[in-house]
């Protein structure tokens, strides 16, 4: 080849950058592997193929495969511990869902019989609990308790809070303050009931809190275990695949013990007919 060709060559290949298509670059991802027989149809559409070629690659580094035969076990060996990894992220994915805050509430509500009660317990009650807001309701019963009568004059002149609760709904509704008063059904006495009432609610949900949470953390640590029926079915998945993983390197060491006695029996025989000539 003459020096002016060498140099066409050199720089038309210093141009190229490769696959452009994702076809393309999957292609070439695999130029490495010299085996692909069996892993053809392997990968799912959500799992990486140059995770396989990369797994695939290093068993074949460390295992030295010689031969079809050799790589084509060595490849079984990758698809075997490829499904292995399948199974350890199936079943995560599972424990996930199993432990996700919908399943945890129903286990709630199931050890509490209250699955079909209008007192079930929803995922806000798994929240930790607004401390000021308790604060706010133990203060505002106690003004409530020590009003001498149930007045707004009395409210202006001694309850703070509840006169700023009067006054905030009065603005949400865009009217004074004893307009809104008169216009609210049952009027003010009725008012201070609902409040009174909301408030207690409010101190029992946050009594009860940590006992909640407890049970929850309890419920969690039951679910860190998958149903009896999916537990059975992934362990024997998992017993399938280390027997097939025991079988593939089995029959590889034989393949790779047979062809160095091979190896040793023809340098053998080279040998003695080596000696037989001289």
């Amino acid at each position: 080849m003459s020096d002016r060709r060498q140099l066409a060559n050199r720089t038309n290949a210093s141009k190229s950058t490769g696959p452009v298509t994702e076809n393309g670059k999957s292609a070439s991802s695999a130029n490495a592997t010299q085996h692909g027989i069996l892993s053809g149809r392997l990968v799912l559409e959500n799992e990486n193929p140059a995770d396989f070629q990369h797994l695939q690659l290093d068993l074949q580094a460390s295992l030295a495969p010689v031969g079809a035969m050799e790589l084509m076990l060595v490849e079984r060996i990758a698809i075997t511990i490829w499904r292995q990894r399948r199974l350890v992220a199936s079943e995560t994915a599972s424990l996930n869902l199993h432990l996700n805050q919908r399943g945890i509430v129903q286990g709630i509500n199931s050890e509490l019989d209250r699955t079909y009660s209008s007192e079930s317990i929803s995922e806000d009650d798994l929240k930790p609990y607004d401390i000021e807001q308790e604060r706010w309701c133990r203060t505002v019963i106690e003004e409530i308790e020590e009003l001498g009568d149930i007045s707004l004059e009395a409210i202006r002149n001694g309850g703070s809070l509840l006169l700023i609760q009067l006054k905030t709904e009065a603005d949400e509704n865009q009217v004074e303050l004893d307009a809104y008063i008169e216009d609210y059904a049952g009027g003010l006495m009725q008012f201070i009931t609902e409040l009174r009432l909301w408030c207690q609610k409010e101190i029992t949900a946050a009594e009860q809190r940590p006992a909640l949470i407890a049970l929850a953390k309890q419920v969690e640590a039951r679910r860190m275990l998958l149903p009896r029926p999916a537990l059975e079915l992934l362990t024997r998945y998992q017993t399938t695949l280390d027997n097939q993983l025991y079988k593939a390197l089995k029959a590889l060491r034989d393949a790779q013990e047979w062809r160095l006695k091979s190896i040793e029996a023809c340098a053998s025989e080279v040998g003695s007919n080596d000696v037989q000539a001289a």
